[in-house]
């Protein structure tokens, strides 16, 4: 039989989980289609991983490990590759504090193969839409990374997932509730977090480019603009 259109090929995995069951479930499912699989059931274990593996495409994680939060992850290292939590922990402070670590998408348990392996598509872009080039920014959706003439721009996962996403609309304005519900695919649960990611982003966008690359206007949100403009 071949393969599925939009079926996920060729990629690399990490799944985190004590789950044994849920491993191997998981492992069987993605092994198809020349995945490179990678398995973890502690922090401990994922963390060496990920330190051995720069590549890896994407993380399915759960939050509660036996040596410690699954979002220690995004403490350990300056980036991570898209994230998505998969928890038994469906109360709203812990889905805010996923987002708060940065995760692309937080699934509460129990949850069909299929319907993760929905939601991971979605986050997965065909290498030619990976990268863009704007205003002097250079940002790989794949490899997480933003650089601005050469010169790499440090940022937190969160505030990668908002420029990305405000790139992706250029000149488009949108309020912080906004943002968060189209980024994370949720109601918004706290714009307070949302409008510090993006005071934080803005400042160390104009700390490279002296401009106000993410602009914002009173009644009309926030855009990524193609040239920068001081408003």
């Amino acid at each position: 039989m071949g393969l599925k259109m939009n079926e996920i090929s060729d990629r690399k995995i990490l799944f985190v989980d004590d789950d044994k069951d849920l491993l191997h479930e998981m492992t069987q499912w993605f092994a198809k289609s020349g995945n490179t699989l990678y398995v973890a059931d502690t922090l401990s274990k994922a963390t060496e991983i990920v330190r051995l593996h720069n590549d890896i495409d994407m993380i399915i994680l759960d939050m509660i490990l036996p040596d410690g939060s699954g979002l220690a992850l995004f403490e350990k290292f300056d980036s991570l590759p898209p994230v998505i939590v998969m928890s038994d922990l469906g109360h709203e402070d812990s889905v805010l504090s996923g987002f708060e670590a940065g995760v692309c998408d937080y699934i509460v348990k129990p949850c069909s193969i299929k319907l993760l392996e929905a939601r991971m598509k979605l986050r997965f872009l065909p290498s030619a839409e990976a990268e863009k080039t704007i205003g002097g920014l250079t940002i790989n959706a794949s490899k997480r990374t933003v650089f601005y003439c050469g010169n790499q721009v440090p940022l937190t996962s969160s505030e990668f997932n908002i420029l990305w996403f405000l790139v992706r609309n250029r000149g488009v304005f949108f309020h912080a509730d906004k943002i968060y519900e189209k980024i994370w695919q949720a109601p918004s649960l706290n714009t307070t977090t949302i409008r510090r990611h993006l005071s934080t982003l803005r400042q160390k966008l104009k700390e490279v480019s002296h401009e106000n690359l993410v602009v914002t206007e009173f009644g009309k949100g926030y855009a990524f603009v193609a040239e920068g403009k001081n408003l």
